[in-house]
């Protein structure tokens, strides 16, 4: 099904903002949804090596100067 868009130029935001509920609420009702846009894979950055010591969340963060 393709997506339909309504023009909404010259309309006041409160009455479109009703109109954004409204179209949700039918798509609750007949059970459609609006396909998400497919997100890009991010690949960190990462550097060959070993652990010499592991660190726990708590050493990590902890505010003491030890």
């Amino acid at each position: 099904m393709a997506t339909k868009a309504i023009d909404l130029k010259g309309i006041p935001e409160p009455v479109a903002r009703g109109l954004e509920v409204v179209a949700e609420m039918a798509r609750q009702l007949t059970g459609t949804r609006p396909k998400p846009k497919p997100r890009k894979r991010i690949k960190f950055a990462s550097r060959k090596g070993r652990v010499l010591t592991p660190l726990t969340r708590e050493e990590i963060y902890s505010d003491d100067d030890e």
